[in-house]
């Protein structure tokens, strides 16, 4: 009997060895399965690639447009949502910040149709319902497809944005980005004290706090929203054959302020948040209006005094002025450098020898 149990006890452990080997290897092959499987979702999601056709956006209603797009990867692509941000609301705070658009299929309120583009498809057009983009804000518009990618693009479409083209090529042009100032009589103007009417500032009185009026242009074909670290820059420097005996000052900065600053006695604190100076977007021909930038605190985003030259009484003190810019451009802050002008303090202002 203990032989025979012996026997049977053995072939039993024989039995659950070769179970556990065969359930191993159902696991491994399982494991496999979803690695191969796994592999070639993230083959296929790689393999999309959406590229949207200038302008982005098109063929415009009062609450609909089309997106046109197309398949360039080597798979079919379904659109599950579509996302849209106001990041320049101008004219229209739809979609903005946390309240941004989502669109999704029908029967919801803001819906799309023609998710499916099939590989290499040209031109394919998603009609977007209940909303309309062309409202002369800037958006950003994501779209989302089935497999979790996304693919972006701004309107008004960003052809122009930093230089180049029929938009930039004024031979006043002094541009290496988006902004630029047209150089006339009146690019550049000052009011003081009780002088509220502009003034032409390529010669100023020495000595006394003003507020520089500079007119800028927007090259790019998205708005542009200006930061309160843009600022003026005055580096003095002295003729070393004049009869000037007084001392130069190299740290003056003017930062803008708000646009209801009329003169130093009223200087107004710049708020980028709630009263920002937002420059337009340029047309296919170039800027289509200009914005006048004030400038007279030392402080950004601040009414912290306005810094008089500290000129050469004895000698007519020239400046040059360089413009520091920061702005936002489709949600991305930008920092430019436009070129430097020339201003003269003089102390027989308004005539300067």
């Amino acid at each position: 009997m203990s032989t025979v149990f012996g026997a049977v006890f053995f072939i039993i452990l024989v039995l659950m060895g070769f179970n556990v080997m065969l359930w191993n290897f159902l696991q491994y092959d399982a494991y496999n399965q979803v690695i191969t499987s796994a592999g070639f979702r993230d083959q296929q999601t790689r393999s999309e690639s959406l590229v949207f056709n200038p302008p982005g956006a098109r063929d415009f209603k009062p609450t609909a447009f089309n997106i046109t797009v197309n398949n360039q990867g080597g798979v079919a692509v379904t659109v599950s949502r579509i996302y849209i941000t106001n990041l320049s609301p101008t004219n229209s705070p739809q979609c903005q910040g946390a309240a941004l658009c989502t669109i999704d299929f029908p029967p919801s309120v803001m819906s799309f149709t023609s998710a499916n583009i099939q590989t290499g498809e040209n031109d394919h057009r998603i009609t977007i319902n209940g909303l309309n983009i062309n409202d002369g804000s800037g958006y950003k518009v994501v779209v989302s497809t089935s497999r979790g990618r996304q693919f972006s693009f701004f309107y008004p479409w960003p052809i122009n944005a930093g230089g180049g083209g029929p938009s930039n090529s004024n031979a006043t042009n002094t541009a290496h980005g988006a902004l630029d100032v047209k150089f006339d009589v009146n690019s550049i103007n000052f009011t003081r004290g009780t002088q509220i009417i502009p003034q032409p500032g390529w010669t100023v009185p020495y000595g006394t706090p003003l507020v520089y009026w500079v007119k800028v242009v927007n090259n790019a074909l998205q708005p542009i929203i200006i930061s309160q670290y843009t600022s003026l820059y005055f580096v003095c420097y002295q003729d070393r054959f004049g009869s000037g005996s007084g001392t130069c000052n190299e740290t003056d900065l003017n930062y803008v302020v708000d646009n209801r600053t009329m003169n130093p006695n009223t200087l107004m604190a710049y708020d980028e948040v709630n009263n920002p100076y937002v420059i337009p977007a340029a047309g296919p021909n170039g800027p289509t209006g200009f914005k006048i930038l004030k400038f007279g605190s030392f402080c950004p985003g601040s009414t912290c005094g306005n810094p008089p030259p500290n000129q050469d009484v004895d000698f007519p003190t020239p400046y040059l002025v360089f413009m520091g810019f920061f702005y936002k451009i489709n949600g991305i802050i930008v920092g430019q450098t436009i070129s430097f002008v020339a201003i003269r303090a003089c102390s027989t202002y308004p005539s300067c020898p």
